[in-house]
């Protein structure tokens, strides 16, 4: 998986895609401090030198920093009582060309190994492990193999196979033309068929390239910081790919996988000295020292003048007008990662600049509605060895560029003269303060993925943890007007590495990139000898080959059933009722926070109102409310809360397919004292926002708009399956509507049909309807109930008319009968790549032949469509899964084919009929495996009976269930996918891509086109 073209920014970033959310440390605080005196600074340790050890109070953690002795490997061990332990080993990598080697070597490496000699054991391991979390990232100059597991043999397993798969990997040749690229004829057998660029991450960096966000902020980033490895694409510019050879990618896992420039990560409550005395005996004391001087990145030499570039990109067709489809983004280079208070206090200063209405640049530049909005490059990443501050802004007319280099440089300069306001800089560091004490079952991952950016440049990773020591002197400093002066100055105003970048839609950049793509093909195989291309055909059979052999995985280590034991228990839940609101209450170690969830229910609103109820949820929270405007309400909200969520709400029945509930989830959470601020904050809501502000609503209205295209590449086989299941089911249809590609495209016969006093009018008229205190449900979760019961009580009571006696109960909407036509959906979009999906009604939950499917996708996952959709045939993935309502959904992602994807789909049940011998008792007990790794998933304190709340599914219906899948045998598996996955069983599908190079219908299937306004 490529990091840094998927666009992984800071947190800021991501916030400000959000609906509100203070998100900027997750942690599993427990009461018990946690401390161990097993190591000891200057002492060995089975190869290890122990340098330092710290107790972390924040997070009641110790940390214990090794040192290999012979090869200078770097170990973090983070003690702590928590029982999702979590194991990452990882390479500073860093490419000076764009080949993509460090990409193409983290999944070949993950393709067998020397005790594990067997195809692809990282995916194999998935249905043998109940693993929390496994992955392998590439980012700009980084590799990184992390687990998570609640299992200690489990743990150890896992630690094997990636161990072994990093440091001992077999690298063989197919395994590269697979994974990375080859040549191959267009039809396998024939000598005389065109040959084609195949390949996993060459496919995979074509999607990636096609979306517009992501090429953006690959161009930047190479641009900004054009010297040394940030100048190039690490995960591979496709045009370059086909440059690399098997040879330069042993050279460089030889090079750059050397323990002597390996960061070895350990958290968690399992023993410490069980991984050094496994590491040091089985890998490291096998090493000499390698000095890993050669990864290093030296920090940029910064420019005298700043610096101008431009760029192109596709036309989105499901965008505005193409004349608005511009980008602008103005960047600064900043400190250096390994500055850790001047990296912490700038994420602080990109907060108060510009997240929310109170934020300089969004008073200047988002309010002016000269744009759609920020755009994705816009927060500050420290992420890299130089860190940069952006300002950026998507759907902007060319004619406006130089409006927009103006206005950042006057705001840049008013903040310099004026400062930031006092209670602005109080709601921000509250935001740090409450994200320390909210709970994540990911802490430990969160970590690394936190350390690792700063760890990969030798900086102070003790140091960054101790969080309270940084956020002690932010504070001081930001309340210092000086101090304050003197950034803005040295960062911004006398900082002239900078770097303002354009990108402007070109339609001819795909035929620009056919065109490119086209000529190096013709030069590769015009430059190819006789032997070659007799080897070319070859390799492509004997990749067939190898891909369909049945190997022997006895060599991979795996849970046995004794081993896998039931973790979670029955949450102590209580239901009461104050006024007419239902409430579900949980006493849990919250840490001190205080959290809220309520549903209001949608199911009354006409067709016009639904169609608007996602615009409606974006804005609730953005305008004045009864006693305060826009700008006072979000300072109220950002001292007192994590922020106010809003999102739709669409739940089916458990057990009735024909129902389904429709709402609007809300939710917040606070610190225990400001728990009556928090409640008087959504009695704002509750009074009902004014709407009445056209200018600002007609400037949401356009980010709204804008916004919804963001990321439909990246997620395009969501979208696909969820644009299939709407086919097939009313209650799909409702959710596509509210949440797919349907929504995109009506929201912009919208923006263009109605005028704005139109939509103000509905989304008050939504307001007006739903929220209100007979139609809301809610749940808390609080650690002391003598101090939350009598606020909450006051605040539902005083949310209820006085004359009301009748419960709030769910209203229940009840399925169109539908229509079983088998009908497909060719979503367009010029992209190089396909996803592709087709969905089947089966059976509710909790129907006995539920949990038959639920193994058998997993099955059908690993043993047929893993192999042929993604060894065999290109795609980056492909597998099944099924939903909670019982459509079961075949899905592809970034996908050459379609109508070939499509044939594999339908081809599952005769499949099944000629493979039966592989559903033997291994296989069966790995699909279960793979099941109870979705169902064992550690719950966070917050989060305990909520499926109860939201969905209906108490703790015995999932018991119930678990015990069903372990129920499950050969012959259910069998005898459910011949009866509910039959190729001629009533199903939707759909493929969003291009699409076009292989006919998509079938003689009994309804095919529908959509292309977007732009087309």
């Amino acid at each position: 998986m490529y990091a840094r073209i998927n666009n992984r920014w800071t947190l800021l970033q991501k916030r400000i895609k959000a609906s509100g959310y203070r998100n900027y440390a997750d942690s599993t605080l427990k009461k018990k401090e946690w401390v161990s005196t097993n190591f000891s600074p200057g002492n060995v340790y089975h190869g290890f030198v122990c340098t330092d050890v710290e107790l972390v109070k924040e997070y009641n953690m110790t940390a214990y920093f090794l040192t290999h002795e012979k090869t200078k490997t770097e170990y973090l061990h983070l003690e702590r009582d928590d029982s999702n332990n979590v194991f990452s080993v990882g390479f500073r990598t860093t490419p000076l060309d764009s080949m993509g080697t460090p990409h193409i070597l983290e999944h070949t490496v993950l393709c067998g190994s020397e005790k594990y000699p067997v195809r692809d054991p990282f995916f194999k391991m998935l249905n043998r492990s109940l693993a929390t979390f496994m992955n392998a990232l590439t980012g700009p100059d980084y590799t990184f193999y992390p687990f998570s597991s609640q299992n200690e043999v489990d743990y150890r397993n896992l630690q094997k196979v990636y161990l072994d798969a990093v440091f001992r990997p077999n690298l063989s040749r197919l395994d590269f033309l697979q994974e990375g690229w080859r040549l191959e004829h267009s039809k396998l057998e024939d000598k005389n068929s065109d040959l084609v660029f195949k390949g996993v991450v060459y496919n995979e960096m074509k999607g990636a390239f096609s979306e517009t966000s992501s090429l953006f902020g690959q161009k930047f980033i190479n641009t900004i910081l054009p010297k040394g490895t940030y100048g190039y694409v690490s995960g591979g510019d496709p045009l370059c790919i086909p440059q690399l050879t098997h040879e330069h990618l042993k050279t460089f896992h030889s090079t750059y996988y050397h323990p002597s420039n390996a960061r070895i990560y350990s958290y968690g409550n399992f023993p410490l000295e069980h991984n050094l005395q496994f590491l040091n005996e089985t890998y490291l004391s096998k090493y000499k020292y390698l000095d890993p001087k050669h990864s290093v990145v030296s920090p940029q030499e910064r420019w005298k003048v700043p610096s101008r570039a431009s760029v192109s990109c596709r036309v989105d067709q499901y965008g505005g007008s193409v004349d608005k489809q511009n980008q602008i983004a103005i960047g600064y280079v900043m400190s250096d990662i390994t500055q850790i208070y001047e990296t912490f206090m700038m994420t602080a200063l990109a907060e108060l600049m510009i997240l929310g209405p109170n934020s300089a640049f969004y008073k200047s530049l988002i309010e002016k509605n000269i744009s759609g909005g920020y755009n994705s490059l816009t927060g500050y990443d420290n992420q890299i060895r130089d860190t940069l501050f952006v300002i950026g802004l998507r759907d902007v007319e060319k004619s406006n560029f130089d409006k927009i280099e103006n206005i950042v440089k006057q705001t840049i300069d008013d903040i310099f003269t004026k400062g930031f306001e006092k209670d602005h800089i109080e709601s921000v560091l509250h935001g740090f303060e409450l994200s320390i004490k909210h709970q994540s079952p990911r802490f430990g991952l969160n970590l690394l993925f936190n350390l690792m950016p700063l760890w990969n440049h030798d900086g102070p990773i003790l140091d960054a943890l101790k969080i309270n020591e940084l956020l002690s002197e932010l504070k001081k400093n930001l309340m210092n007007p000086r101090y304050v002066k003197d950034a803005i100055e040295k960062y911004f105003i006398l900082n002239n590495h900078t770097l303002i970048m354009t990108m402007q839609p070109d339609p001819k950049f795909d035929d620009i990139f056919n065109e490119a793509e086209a000529k190096l093909l013709k030069s590769k195989v015009n430059a190819l000898t006789a032997k070659e291309k007799e080897s070319i055909y070859s390799d492509g059979i004997a990749l067939s080959d190898a891909q369909k052999k049945v190997e022997n995985l006895d060599v991979l280590p795996c849970l046995k059933m004794d081993e896998v034991a039931l973790s979670k228990t029955a949450p102590a839940l209580q239901h009461t009722i104050f006024g007419t609101i239902p409430l579900q209450l949980c006493e849990a170690n919250t840490n001190g926070v205080t959290y809220f969830k309520g549903v209001l229910g949608t199911d009354s609103l006409n067709s016009t109102q639904r169609s608007l109820l996602p615009f409606f949820i974006y804005v609730v929270n953005k305008f004045d409310m009864k006693n305060y405007n826009y700008r006072d309400f979000d300072k109220f909200v950002s001292k007192s809360t994590s922020g106010l969520g809003f999102m739709a709400h669409i739940a089916e029945h458990v057990g009735q397919q024909e129902q389904y509930e429709q709402g609007v989830l809300i939710s917040s959470h606070c610190l225990d004292e400001n728990l009556r601020k928090m409640l008087d904050i959504w009695a704002e809501i509750f009074e009902k926002p004014n709407f009445e502000n056209s200018e600002r609503m007609t400037m949401l209205l356009n980010n709204y708009c804008s916004s919804l295209t963001s990321g439909i590449i990246d997620s395009g086989h969501t979208y696909a399956m969820q644009a299939a299941r709407s086919l097939v089911s009313s209650v799909d249809e409702c959710k596509e509507s509210l949440m797919g590609m349907k929504h995109v495209i009506d929201m912009q016969g919208i923006q263009k049909k109605f005028n704005i006093s139109d939509i103000q009018s509905t989304v008050n008229s939504i307001s007006e309807q739903i929220i209100k205190g007979s139609n809301l449900r809610a749940a808390f979760h609080y650690s002391n109930a003598t101090d939350v019961l009598k606020p909450v009580e006051d605040f539902c009571k005083n949310l209820c008319p006085g004359d009301a006696q009748e419960v709030n109960r769910i209203t229940w909407t009840d399925s169109r009968p539908p229509n079983k036509t088998n009908r497909g959906l060719h979503i367009s979009m010029n992209i190089p790549v396909n996803f592709c999906s087709k969905v089947i009604p089966t059976v509710a939950y909790t129907h006995a032949d539920y949990p038959k499917l639920r193994v058998l996708s997993r099955f059908v996952t690993s043993k047929y469509l893993h192999p042929i959709v993604r060894e065999k045939n290109g795609a980056y993935g492909g597998g099944a899964m099924i939903s909670t309502d019982g459509a079961f959904n075949f899905y592809s992602y970034r996908d050459p084919n379609s109508r070939v994807t499509l044939d594999v789909f339908d081809e599952t049940a005769d499949w099944m009929a000629k493979n039966i011998n592989l559903v033997d008792d291994q296989n069966l007990f790995e699909a279960k495996l793979s099941i109870l790794q979705q169902m064992d998933q550690p719950v966070t304190e917050y989060m305990k009976g909520i499926d109860l709340f939201l969905y209906g599914l108490s703790y015995d219906m999932w018991k119930t269930q678990r015990e069903r899948v372990l129920a499950v045998t050969k012959e259910d598996l069998v005898q459910v996918c011949g009866e509910y996955l039959a190729s001629d069983r009533w199903a939707g599908k759909c493929v969003i891509g291009d699409g076009a190079s292989q006919p998509l219908a079938r003689a009994s299937e309804q095919w529908e086109t959509v292309s977007g306004p732009q087309q």
